[in-house]
């Protein structure tokens, strides 16, 4: 009788950790952007799964251009096909506000993030996302191009050289080229051959984005909508709305700048000796550093006369609300964001600006980023602390985004600046206007 007990209960615990096993092995979904966004993704995935073999986890990747329209669709759509997913800073409150995030787990300890960072993740009080990293804007020049042109190239970070955060921040507070500068080079830069462009002089990287052109109008002075997150009228078509529109517009049509580039393209086309400087986040550093290009790096312009802003947030990751899976989900967000490892993983495969606290420091001290291209994150600390400008918070930033983007877009095709802008104005506030309701 001993002998039959001992093997029914010998059975019941194979039972239990058979069964214990076979809940562990899960998968979850994640969508993210394709790119180098999904690679170094992959990269933190792979030392995760390092430590907790019984989870996988799937990237179903979607390309920048349709990112955003397919995130809304099957979040709207309760998807349960996913389980986690990137979100961009500002669409945050648009997300929370409709239910399609989860609270983050409060047993995850975020003390070590930038509470900047953290506490934009938030929405009516609770944390509905933990920042990946954060940006940082900075402009790219070929010094080859100048040389070439007999142009003195603006004062910036380049090979050969050593920078403390000392010698950053001296460079970013008293040597950073106006916009008026930036034009003036790429006219002068600019190279045609039979009516043809051979080489362009300047252009951004992300074509008519709100993200990388918001500094324009509001260096000048005046912010892209107004503090109700609502309206539009006195502030996108204001005077200094009008002005950085207007410069924005004699970039293309005066030649110096290709028009409607794809995301990556501005990288590629400077890579290729065919874009004399462009705007663009740190990620294009191990890129162009790959090219052979003789590049160097300068902070992100400013108008003249007005105040030195520059673009600021990023990705952050969210929990599918319909997820079945919600404390794997919130464990790989937590190692994603708030682990020393996972956070490394993912700054060596992307090399964007952090908002886990250890690593900055390591960035602003460590001798290790003294030298060329590694100072120039220290570009990016000293905008994060002094210059920049998060992106509206509202929940109408979708409405915002594709008003201002068909705007900008518009105008790099010769619309007048007014007529754009007031088309704006009255797109956005009919769109917001139904979401307020």
């Amino acid at each position: 009788m001993k002998t039959v007990k001992l093997s029914i209960l010998a059975g019941l615990v194979a039972s239990f950790f058979a069964g214990t096993a076979l809940a562990q092995d899960k998968t979850l979904n994640m969508i993210v952007i394709e790119g180098g966004d999904t690679t170094a993704m992959q990269a933190v995935v792979d030392a995760y799964k390092a430590s907790h073999p019984g989870i996988a986890i799937n990237l179903q990747s979607y390309p920048f251009a349709q990112f955003f329209q397919v995130a809304e669709l099957r979040l709207r759509s309760a998807d349960a096909g996913i389980d986690l997913v990137y979100v961009d800073a500002p669409l945050m409150a648009s997300y929370a506000s409709r239910g399609f995030l989860s609270p983050i787990d409060p047993g995850i300890d975020t003390s070590s993030l930038v509470p900047s960072a953290l506490d934009a993740g938030k929405y009516d009080g609770k944390q509905y996302a933990l920042p990946i990293n954060n940006s940082a804007q900075v402009m790219f020049y070929n010094k080859t191009l100048f040389e070439k042109a007999g142009i003195t190239p603006p004062t910036g970070l380049t090979a050969g050289q050593t920078s403390t955060q000392g010698d950053v921040d001296k460079l970013a507070s008293t040597e950073r080229w106006t916009w008026e500068q930036v034009a003036d080079a790429a006219q002068k830069l600019t190279v045609k051959d039979g009516g043809r462009t051979t080489t362009y002089g300047f252009s951004v990287e992300q074509f008519a984005e709100l993200y990388q052109l918001q500094p324009f109008g509001e260096s000048l002075g005046t912010d892209v909508i107004g503090p109700d997150g609502y309206t539009a009228k006195g502030y996108l078509d204001s005077e200094a709305w009008t002005k950085a529109a207007t410069y924005w517009s004699e970039l293309y049509s005066s030649g110096v700048s290709p028009k409607g580039l794809g995301y990556g393209e501005g990288a590629q086309l400077f890579g290729n000796g065919q874009l004399a400087m462009f705007a663009g986040g740190t990620w294009n550093l191990p890129i162009l550093a790959a090219t052979g290009v003789d590049f160097g790096v300068a902070p992100y312009p400013y108008f003249a006369g007005g105040k030195v802003l520059t673009p600021t947030g990023s990705w952050y990751v969210g929990v599918n609300v319909a997820s079945a899976n919600q404390t794997e989900a919130m464990d790989f967000a937590s190692y994603l964001t708030t682990n020393a490892e996972g956070t490394k993983v993912w700054f060596d495969a992307l090399q964007q600006l952090p908002t886990y606290k250890p690593l900055l420091d390591t960035i602003s001290t460590s001798a290790d980023f003294d030298v060329f291209p590694k100072n120039v994150f220290r570009l990016g600390v000293y905008d994060s602390l002094n210059t920049a400008k998060a992106r509206p918070v509202t929940a109408a930033y979708g409405q915002l985004q594709d008003a201002f983007r068909t705007a900008f877009t518009d105008i790099s095709n010769g619309v007048a600046v007014s007529e754009a802008l007031k088309s704006a104005v009255q797109k956005f506030e009919t769109a917001a206007n139904r979401v307020a309701k």
